[in-house]
């Protein structure tokens, strides 16, 4: 059974993500989100080359709104593989968590902050297939959202995500966890990638910006579809230095609440 836990895992690390979450003012109720798109990634630990991939992400979110204030706790899911100039080689995956809560500050602007976590796993079959590498992160960190109303259907958001503290765990330079060894568990695995923290904040050994541009519509029935396009830039500098890009298209659904 633990042979048979272990290669799930090991197919799982297959796939690739980034920190994705919902940026946009929480709509009250549940909502939904798919989003696509092509991004860079670096890490020196790995390998050092520009590898280059489209993902595939989903989101499901929930909001609710008290007085002026608006809370969304959410689960996100992003998959992805990357190539380089020698081949199709590192595949990955991240599960990311989030609480959100923005304050009406004017009828455009909500201002807040986040806590957020996100655990990015990847292997590159190409060039080291034996170990496995993460980047497992809990941050807090600033977010707004500026939206304008062009008429009574359609509205315009401008979000921002900004992590301000942390703790980031990377795997240490020798990467002496092994994953073909024969008695290797998925607890080991799990263990040490949610192990060594190290404290980060804004320019200490970590830096990450979110952003983008979205329209909405809301339908009769008062359901409402939101997409647009967002941009994501990462840099670590824990056991070497990793860079990640990414540039998305969205689309997001919110379910009317039942009142």
């Amino acid at each position: 059974m633990p042979k048979i836990k272990l290669l799930i895992f090991i197919v799982l690390l297959s796939f690739k993500t980034i920190t994705a979450q919902s940026l946009l003012v929480p709509a009250d109720g549940l909502q939904i989100s798919f989003a696509t798109g092509s991004w860079q990634y670096k890490d020196y630990l790995l390998n050092g080359l520009r590898n280059n991939g489209f993902n595939l992400s989903f989101g499901i979110d929930y909001g609710f709104h008290q007085r002026s204030l608006n809370h969304e706790i959410g689960f996100h899911f992003d998959a992805a593989a990357l190539w380089n100039r020698y081949k199709w080689d590192t595949y990955c995956f991240q599960p990311a968590f989030h609480y959100r809560l923005l304050a009406n500050v004017k009828d455009v602007i909500q201002l807040g902050g986040n806590v957020n976590y996100a655990c990015l796993n990847y292997r590159d079959e190409n060039l080291d297939s034996h170990h496995n590498y993460w980047r497992t992160c809990i941050s807090l960190g600033f977010s707004a959202c500026y939206h304008y109303n062009i008429n009574e259907k359609w509205t315009l958001f401008v979000p921002l995500n900004l992590p301000l503290v942390g703790l980031l765990s990377r795997p240490p330079a020798d990467r002496h966890l092994i994953l073909n060894e024969p008695d290797i568990k998925l607890s080991d695995v799990l263990k040490r990638m949610h192990s060594d923290f190290q404290f980060v904040a804004i320019g200490y050994k970590y830096f990450e910006i979110e952003t983008g541009i979205s329209f909405g519509v809301t339908f009769q029935q008062g359901n409402k579809l939101i997409f647009g396009y967002k941009l994501l830039y990462e840099q670590t500098s824990i056991s070497l230095k990793s860079q990640l890009f990414t540039n998305e298209i969205s689309l997001q659904y919110a379910f009317k609440k039942n009142k």
